[in-house]
């Protein structure tokens, strides 16, 4: 029998390797599939299991910072903990029911500020179509604009309304999500109180036994959790600054919404890049409708960008840094991939430490590969 040459042994290998690689990415396709539309399903019960895990993220320094001051952990939670319930409690109580009272408002008055948003680019549009009544390829452009705008301004908004709504789906919808809110309080004492026993013996719960494949394991998973400690405990911070700061300059020109506002720029923060425009879109709309005229939505254009500007040079780099050490394409288009992958806000939210996730398993094993199955270090 004659023996393949060794072109055919390359032509052979390069073959097998194509298929093995087309049959792991049409594996890994399957499971992200799986796996987003698991997570669509119970939003309403991973959602706030992930809020508390960040606030723990968040409040865990305090508590250790306690427990310098010779307390022990049990008090130490409870101090924190009962502070961070007092303060949420008055926050909620003091400026709850002004925020419902806009959201509510902002909710009945949208069909009517599309409606003067689409005036007011009619308005605009006619008024420069007479003053070059001799320019007909102007005005032929200026047509196609406004039509342009009336077609597409409503797609928008109900794409924003979509995404929401998609956000808040799963099996028990909107009823799930309050009913689970009420158990973020728990969720985040029992991270508090237990969050040193978790970190000091989560590798002995590894269905693995002791072996350098448990030890790489228990090394990834540990690079993995300080890039999500880094990104979650900075962006929260940058984004509660944030929709403070925007609050307070949109309360300064007296736009309606401004508190709701402000609290989606603090929530939505927590998306890089996207969640300002996110948050954007809704505050230029009711600047149109409530003072119809182009002045005013420029202003909130101007805050937006001055806010954004402000981040990227002053308040981000010293409190989240280069903690991911992802490029702003990459970030944008992490938050877009996952966003359709696993359904609305919460994909949006785990974009980049998904991505980070994948950028540390890439350079471990592919770009610079580490680890050698059957061998220990010295």
């Amino acid at each position: 029998m004659k023996l393949p040459t060794p072109w055919q042994l390359k032509t052979i290998y390069a073959s097998l390797t194509a298929l093995a690689i087309l049959v792991i990415c049409w594996v890994a396709s399957v499971v992200i599939q799986v796996t987003g539309d698991t997570i669509k399903k119970f939003q309403a019960f991973l959602i706030p299991l992930a809020v508390a895990a960040v606030l723990a993220y968040l409040l865990e320094p305090v508590v250790k910072k306690l427990c310098t001051w010779k307390l022990s952990r049990t008090s130490a939670v409870l101090i924190v903990f009962g502070v961070f319930i007092l303060t949420s409690a008055l926050i909620v109580f003091s400026v709850g029911p002004k925020i419902y009272e806009e959201a509510a408002k902002f909710g009945d008055n949208i069909p009517d500020y599309m409606q003067k948003a689409r005036n007011l680019v009619n308005t605009t549009v006619d008024s420069y179509k007479k003053r070059s009544s001799n320019s007909e390829d102007f005005q032929n452009a200026a047509s196609m604009v406004q039509d342009w705008l009336q077609k597409q301004l409503p797609g928008y908004t109900d794409s924003l309304l979509k995404f929401v709504r998609g956000s808040f789906g799963g099996v028990l919808g909107v009823f799930g999500y309050i009913v689970s809110l009420l158990i973020i309080p728990l969720y985040l004492f029992y991270f508090l109180k237990e969050s040193s026993k978790i970190q000091n013996n989560w590798s002995n719960y590894l269905p693995l036994q002791a072996s350098h494949f448990k030890d790489e394991v228990v090394d990834v998973l540990t690079e993995i959790n300080t890039y999500l400690i880094a990104f979650f405990r900075g962006q929260l911070i940058v984004s509660m600054i944030d929709g403070v700061l925007i609050s307070i300059g949109l309360l300064c020109m007296n736009l309606s919404g401004s508190l709701l506002i402000g609290l989606m720029v603090a929530i939505l923060g927590l998306i890089p890049y996207l969640g300002i425009f996110i948050c954007w879109v809704p505050a230029v709309l009711i600047a149109a409708g409530q003072f119809q005229d182009w002045h005013h939505p420029l202003i909130v254009t101007c805050i937006f960008i001055g806010m954004n500007q402000i981040e990227s040079w002053f308040i981000a780099p010293r409190i989240v840094g280069n903690s991911v050490g992802l490029h702003p394409l990459t970030i944008i288009a992490s938050v877009i991939g996952w966003s359709l992958l696993l359904g609305g806000l919460l994909g949006a939210i785990l974009a980049v430490p998904l991505t980070a996730t994948t950028k540390v398993l890439l350079r471990r094993y592919v770009w610079h590969r580490t680890f050698k199955p059957g061998t220990r270090e010295v």
